[in-house]
């Protein structure tokens, strides 16, 4: 097995390490075919480096021993050195060329000058012993005064060059929860990348407080690298796939902020629709508006309340903001006065509150039990409660067009109601073993999530109340869940202190938790564009993360150009009952013929049928009109599925 491929700095040759003690020289001018051998370990090879001029190859071994090679003559140079007292994990030359560093499983890190006339190694190499573990990786930075080095234990040390002292970044957080596999610096030296056994990678900034984690991966991170203009990282991962970073794009938001200004938990935060500004409520009963470009109050808190205001929303239009509260009473403020406009008394506790997407209505749940429809406008009640759970309703969210509303309760369960008809339409859908805390639609209305006392969180299909994923990892109760707008992404909050991303269509676990909040998270909220994550906790901060540097934008699978998304809804489009291969969407009209080999399209239009792929429908190429043979062409009758 290959265990180290690295290039020629003057790009003509590539020296390669492998398990069988070998090193091999490729010239790449010259194709595959001309290689040589280099042998002399008598144990695995596990690192090679080349000098900056390309004369010297330096190679680390299970030996113990450090080999210098010329690549020119194919031969080895002087003898192996001695030093470490067990495996050599990783080599590495300083710019210049005058140092070599290497580190082993006896968790050292030696320095070794180079004698650039005799091409030899000094004797009296310089030893550093910090980490606790198992040093697994190296790196000089660009100007050679610094390296970097990882380890089994989790950390990421930096080192003076010259004097073995860490140096000004020696504060680098141990953010990794596994073993770092590899780090590099960028060409300017202004970023360090490391990655990690745990799936992720971290960027981090020109000082040890601005880091940036990058998700995607599935599996293990073995290496990355930054490109020669350092505007990309490359990554390769045991998910058997390579990833392209581009790392100019990455905002200077990539740092984690924190919002601190309440006095007690937070307990809800909305954004609006805008992006401007972000909205929290707190056990310390205020409502506050904060700037989401730089952190700052807008204004004095929002004040009102008597007692602890438990929830937040934002109208789609970004004038008015809805609260509710331990007191019993909803209010209305103007986010353009901050003024309260509008209150209203309750007979119970008002646990949650939410906006219909044209702003016209705010659905409520209680502590009575019930859900309730606000007309805003006019400021009254619509309907004297939707009666359907037997617990205290905790969460409630409209769906994407304004038709349904989902509400989540104590009792467990989910119910659906039709807005229009304030009927029950679905539900209760039960599976969860402890209250719903929360719930939320998908930005297409087909999905629902939701989180519970159980732990879990659930993706459930809207019309058949089928569990699609069971996302399992919080280790206490899921107090807040959320889809990103583009539906790609859900994001879960947890009594554990802990924010987890999760892939929507695979429900799997994007990378690590989020773990800067230090007590419960009870609420959090996309940014409109999808590339931060907001959440507050009972530690009495708000966290704004950017997530838009966290996975590869390849990961969300965009629609291809020329296509229309359509409801992935079995009530909307099903099959014709009389004409095979034809959708309908009220059983009698002809809306599209599916070919043969889609004839059982009712799996293809249901999305919940997980073993089969949704159709997209490619408009490119179509053309249409009252007579056919004018608006026929070759290009349309070319087409194909």
């Amino acid at each position: 097995a290959v265990t180290c491929v690295v290039y020629s700095p003057v790009g003509k040759l590539v020296a390669s390490s492998s398990l069988d003690a070998t090193i091999r020289v490729w010239d790449v001018t010259k194709g595959l075919l001309d290689s040589c051998l280099l042998s002399g370990h008598s144990g695995s090879v596990h690192s090679v480096a080349f000098s900056p001029n390309s004369s010297i190859i330096a190679s680390g071994s299970s030996d113990r021993t450090i080999r210098l090679w010329d690549p020119n003559a194919r031969c080895p140079i002087h003898e192996p050195y001695v030093g470490h007292s067990s495996r050599i994990t990783a080599v590495a030359f300083s710019p210049n060329g005058t140092r070599l560093i290497s580190g082993s499983w006896d968790k050292t890190i030696r320095v070794w000058l180079v004698d650039l006339g005799s091409l030899r190694l000094a004797n009296n190499p310089l030893v550093i012993t910090a980490h606790t573990d198992l040093v697994t990786c190296l790196s000089f930075s660009s100007n050679g005064l610094k390296f970097a080095s990882g380890s089994v234990d989790k950390t990421i040390q930096i080192w003076n060059t010259q004097t073995g002292e860490q140096s000004e970044w020696h504060a680098l957080s141990a953010k990794h929860s596994d073993t770092v596999t590899s780090i590099a610096f960028s060409p300017n030296g202004s970023h360090l990348v490391s990655c990690s056994l745990d799936g992720a990678i971290q960027l981090w900034g020109d000082t040890s407080t601005t880091y940036s984690q990058l998700l995607g991966h599935s599996s293990s991170v073995n290496v990355a690298a930054f490109c020669p203009d350092g505007s990309h990282l490359i990554s390769g991962s045991t998910d058997m796939t390579t990833r392209v970073w581009q790392v100019d794009a990455f905002p200077k938001l990539m740092t984690m902020g924190s919002l601190v200004g309440h006095s007690s938990g937070v307990t809800s935060v909305a954004v609006t629709n805008d992006g401007t500004r972000i909205v929290s409520a707190s056990w310390d009963i205020t409502v506050r508006i904060w700037d989401a470009q730089t952190g700052a109050l807008v204004c004095d808190p929002l004040t009102g309340h008597s007692h602890y205001v438990y929830c937040v929303a934002v109208s789609p239009d970004g004038t008015r903001i809805v609260s509710g509260s331990e007191d019993k009473s909803m209010k209305l403020w103007d986010t353009a006065t901050h003024a309260n406009i509008q209150s209203y008394e309750h007979s119970a506790v008002i646990w949650c509150a939410a906006f219909s997407p044209d702003g016209a209505q705010i659905a409520f749940g209680t502590g009575d039990n019930n859900v309730y429809l606000w007309d805003v406008t006019e400021w009254k009640m619509i309907q004297q409660g939707l009666q359907g759970h037997s617990g205290q309703v905790l969460s409630v969210a409209f769906s994407p067009d304004g038709t349904c509303l989902a509400s989540a309760s104590y009792d467990r369960t989910m119910i659906l109601w039709d807005i229009a008809s304030h009927s029950h339409i679905g539900g209760p859908y039960s599976g969860h073993a402890g209250s719903v805390r929360s719930v939320a639609f998908s930005p297409c209305g087909t999905w629902l999530v939701s989180g519970s006392d159980d732990y879990t969180t659930r993706v459930w299909d809207r019309h058949t109340g089928n569990t699609i994923h069971t996302l399992t990892g919080h280790g206490h109760h899921v107090m807040v869940v959320a889809f990103s707008p583009d539906g790609s992404c859900i994001a879960s909050g947890s009594y554990d202190s802990s924010v987890r991303l999760w892939n929507a269509k695979t429900g799997q676990l994007i990378g690590q938790p989020f773990t800067e909040h230090s007590s419960a998270v009870y609420s959090i909220a996309f940014s409109p564009d999808g590339n931060y994550l907001i959440s507050g906790s009972y530690d009495q901060t708000i966290q704004v993360k950017n997530i838009a540097a966290f996975y590869p934008t390849n990961e969300l699978e965009p629609e291809p150009p020329n296509t229309f998304r359509w409801p992935s809804n079995p009530y909307d489009l099903s099959s014709h009952p009389e004409h095979p291969g034809w959708v309908t969407h009220n059983r009698k009209s002809h809306v599209l013929w599916l070919p043969a080999h889609y004839e059982q399209c009712d799996k293809f239009l249901d999305p919940s049928q997980q073993a089969y792929s949704p159709v997209r429908l490619d408009y490119s190429k179509f053309v249409h009109g009252t007579a056919w043979t004018k608006v026929v062409c070759d290009s349309a009758s070319s087409s194909s599925w």
